[in-house]
């Protein structure tokens, strides 16, 4: 007899296949389907909203930096 999996199980194995697909969400390099299931599951999971976000400010940041003319100072006074 084939055993039903507990929803919490079933929830965090979803959690897992979503975030191993944010970086790729964030680069829009998911095909229509998988980003909606994406952005579907981060409407309603607080944990995987939190770490989209973070990897979104980060990757943000990162980019502002690429931007930069080379040599620009980047450090702050920490006075």
């Amino acid at each position: 007899m084939t055993r039903t999996p507990h929803p919490m199980r079933r929830h965090h194995e979803h959690c897992r296949r979503v975030r191993e697909q944010m970086s790729d969400h964030l680069d829009g390099d998911l095909d229509p389907r998988t980003a909606g299931a994406v952005a579907r599951h981060t409407r309603i999971c607080p944990n995987c909203r939190r770490l989209l976000t973070n990897l979104s400010r980060a990757v943000a940041g990162l980019r502002a930096l690429r931007d930069l003319p080379p040599g620009s100072d980047v450090s702050h006074d920490r006075d």
